[in-house]
């Protein structure tokens, strides 16, 4: 009898230990519907209004079971959310911008002027460049565990290990 009772404690304590892990992803789609809530309005009121009738209906409990039982898992066995891309407007101190993920980086549009710039990255380079009006400049690329950022026509080359201790030491 103490033998079972050893086994169920240890089988328990297993299922909670894999269970309660952080490896419980973004919850994407659940942050995407509460942001967009938030920012429905600028009255607060009648974004309170909107989360209760998101919660009547039951908008929020889809959308986190949606992140529980599909996009979680799939993030858990592929690494990826596919819920998890950027669509957000920023606000700068040149004004207001809308960002969005792409594939291969991140569209930027400056609301009130119309301008776009594209971050890019290129995997095989590993070197993320700035586009915009057809012109292309390099911001950073990887290469045997240091950085070149660049900046002006003149590169600095960074040693990651050294910046991660230096960040890990503060």
């Amino acid at each position: 009898m103490r033998k079972i009772r050893v086994c169920a404690a240890a089988l328990m304590l297993g299922a909670g230990a894999m269970l309660m892990s952080s490896c419980i992803g973004k919850f994407a789609l659940f942050n995407k519907v509460l942001d967009w809530n938030r920012g429905v309005t600028n009255d607060k009121f009648i974004n309170w209004l909107v989360f209760l009738c998101l919660n009547i209906l039951p908008v929020y409990y889809i959308a986190f079971f949606a992140d529980v039982i599909l996009f979680n898992s799939l993030e858990f066995w592929t690494g990826e959310n596919p819920m998890a891309g950027v669509d957000m407007n920023v606000k700068g101190e040149k004004g207001e911008y809308h960002v969005k993920s792409t594939d291969n980086g991140y569209r930027m549009e400056h609301l009130e002027s119309g301008v776009v710039a594209n971050l890019v990255f290129d995997a095989a380079t590993q070197t993320w460049s700035i586009e915009s009006n057809g012109e292309s400049a390099q911001l950073v690329s990887f290469a045997d565990g240091n950085a070149n950022v660049y900046y002006n026509g003149s590169a600095m080359n960074v040693d990651m290990a050294k910046t991660a201790s230096l960040m890990a030491a503060r």
